[in-house]
C-alpha cells in the first residue's frame, strides 16, 4: 500500500510538471514564431500579435473592458516580470500540485503527522520562491543592460531617427532580456500604441526603477523638448556609476549576510535532516508544550537576527 502511494504521488507531481512545461513551452514558440524576422506580416500574424500582447498585458485572459475595472493582480506582474508564459490560476495549479506531491510523500513516509501539513506548506512555497528568484535575476540582468540600451537609443537618435525607430537598434544590438522587453514595446509600436505607452507598459512588466525613469525624461522631453540624447547619455553614466557603487557596497557587506545565511539555515536544515532520519528524536518537541514553546522563542529569536542583520547591511 504505502509503495502505491508512493507511486501515485510521484506520478502527479511528474504529470503536472509536464503540463506546465507543456504550455510554457507551446507559448514560447507561439512568441519566437511571432517575433521572427522570416514572418510575413499579414491579418492573421497581426491578430496573433494582439492577441499575445492582450495575453501579455492582461494575464488573466478576462477582455479588456473587464480587465480595466479590476485592481491589477501582483502574481500577473510578476508572472511576466519573469518571463513565465503562465497565468495567475496556471501557477496556483502548479503551487497546489507541488504541495499535494510533498504531502502525499510525508504520508507515505510518516502517516498522520505534522510532517503532513507542514510538507505541504514547503511544496506550495518552492515555485513562489522559484518566481522571486527568477524574477530577481532578469530584473538584475534587465537592469545592468539598461544603460548601454539608453546609449543606442542616443546614438541613434543622433543619426537622425526618431525614439520610436531607436527601439530597433535596442533590439537588434542589446542582449536578452533588454532585447525581449524592447522588442515587445517595439512591436506594440508597430501595431498603433504611442511610444509613451508602449514604454509604459514595459515598466508596468519589470517593475525597474531605472526604466521608470527613462521613461519619465522621455516623457517629459516629449511635452517641453530638450537634447534627449544627451540626456540619456547622462543618466545613463549615473546608472553605471550607481551600479559600480552598489556592488561595492554588497562587497563590504558579503561576510555580514553570509553569516546571516548561514546562522539561518543550519539550525533549520540540520532539524529537518534528523526529523526524517530520526522521526522520535523530535517527537517531544511537538507534542509537549513546553517543547511549542521552546520552537516558537527559537524561531523567533532567528526572526528577529536576520532582521538586525538586514538593516545593518541595508543600502538605502
Amino acid at each position: 500500500m504505502p509503495l502505491t502511494v508512493v507511486v501515485v504521488s510521484v506520478a502527479a507531481a511528474l504529470g503536472v510538471i509536464l503540463v506546465m512545461y507543456g504550455i510554457v513551452t507551446r507559448n514560447r514558440a507561439n512568441i519566437e514564431a511571432d517575433s521572427s524576422p522570416s514572418a510575413r506580416v499579414t491579418y492573421r500574424t497581426l491578430a496573433d500579435v494582439r492577441e499575445q500582447l492582450r495575453r501579455r498585458f492582461e494575464p488573466t485572459g478576462a477582455p479588456v473592458w473587464i480587465a480595466a475595472q479590476q485592481a491589477p493582480n501582483p502574481l500577473a506582474a510578476d508572472l511576466a516580470s519573469a518571463d513565465l508564459a503562465l497565468r495567475p490560476y496556471e501557477f496556483r495549479i502548479l503551487q497546489v500540485g507541488v504541495a499535494l506531491a510533498f504531502a502525499l510523500i510525508a504520508f507515505t513516509r510518516f502517516g498522520v503527522n505534522l510532517a503532513v501539513p507542514v510538507l505541504a506548506v514547503v511544496g506550495y512555497v518552492l515555485p513562489a520562491l522559484y518566481l522571486r528568484n527568477r524574477r530577481g535575476h532578469r530584473l538584475g540582468k534587465f537592469e545592468a543592460g539598461l544603460p548601454r540600451a539608453m546609449e543606442l537609443i542616443a546614438n541613434s537618435m543622433k543619426a537622425g531617427q526618431s525614439v520610436s525607430q531607436s527601439l530597433g537598434a535596442v533590439t537588434e544590438n542589446a542582449g536578452p532580456p533588454v532585447s525581449e522587453e524592447f522588442r515587445l514595446a517595439q512591436r506594440e509600436v508597430e501595431l498603433g500604441a504611442s511610444v509613451e505607452s508602449a514604454l509604459s507598459n514595459m515598466v508596468k512588466r519589470m517593475g525597474s526603477t531605472d526604466l521608470r525613469l527613462m521613461v519619465m525624461v522621455i516623457t517629459i522631453q516629449h511635452a517641453v523638448g530638450g537634447d534627449l540624447p544627451a540626456i540619456l547619455t547622462t543618466l545613463a553614466d549615473t546608472m553605471r556609476q550607481r551600479a559600480e557603487m552598489r556592488e561595492e557596497i554588497m562587497a563590504a557587506t558579503a561576510q555580514s549576510r553570509a553569516s546571516s545565511l548561514l546562522i539561518t539555515l543550519l539550525p533549520l536544515v540540520v532539524a529537518t535532516f534528523l526529523f526524517f532520519i530520526v522521526p522520535d528524536y523530535f517527537r517531544p518537541m511537538f507534542v509537549n508544550p513546553l517543547g511549542w514553546v521552546i520552537l516558537g522563542l527559537c524561531a523567533g529569536l532567528l526572526v528577529i537576527g536576520n532582521v538586525i542583520i538586514r538593516r545593518m547591511t541595508a543600502i538605502a
